[in-house]
């Protein structure tokens, strides 16, 4: 029996489209905790095409230690949609493209358990991880989070901690990454770049 989301992995690189996720939440777990933020922005053949994102409420108080990292605070978020609200909106912008992120299992936690709160399933989409293609294709490098894989790459994110800043970078590292490796490792397809991660 054919598995869902089995025909991107046939796919080659160019004819996939990335999802590039990123969020700003109130803490470090989606159990006791929410999105203040989501980011996505679509990536296909090189190409940054399509982008959402918004601020989202809560529905809990957001501690001072995050306000001050990432600059959100309770009156931004007040008359944000809820996570109930942006689930559908998520499910449908991500369609069938590849769930892209950095440290993506952090940002997929938090995506389905708002995908949730809105009576939605699961993600079952492909899921890549732009840390995880750093730990092999940037093995010297002293850390593999987004700020030294940019900056190690030349790629400047003016706005760190925010949900677009963060997916914007994300995207440009994507993007390189999947040159490098349709160049020096020839992987061309969806299934050779997961097996590659």
């Amino acid at each position: 029996m054919t598995q869902p989301f089995d025909d991107i992995m046939d796919k080659t690189i160019a004819q996939t489209t990335f999802v590039v996720v990123d969020v700003e939440t109130t803490g470090l777990s989606p159990r006791d905790g929410g999105i203040t933020e989501i980011a996505m922005i679509k990536v296909r053949n090189g190409l940054m095409w399509d982008e959402y994102s918004t601020l989202v409420n809560p529905l809990i108080p957001i501690p001072f230690d995050i306000t001050s990292l990432t600059g959100i605070d309770d009156e931004m978020v007040a008359d944000a949609p809820t996570a109930e609200e942006v689930a559908p909106v998520i499910a449908e912008f991500l369609g069938d493209g590849v769930f892209t992120a950095h440290n993506a299992p952090f940002d997929l936690g938090f995506v389905n358990s708002t995908l949730s709160k809105g009576r939605i399933d699961r993600i079952q989409n492909p899921v890549l991880c732009t840390c995880k293609l750093a730990r092999r294709l940037l093995p010297n490098l002293f850390s593999k989070s987004l700020g030294p894989v940019a900056k190690q790459l030349g790629i400047k994110n003016s706005h760190r901690h925010r949900a677009s800043g963060d997916a914007y970078a994300t995207a440009q590292v994507l993007i390189h990454f999947l040159n490098r490796l349709e160049k020096d490792f020839e992987v061309s397809d969806v299934k050779g770049l997961m097996r590659f991660q």
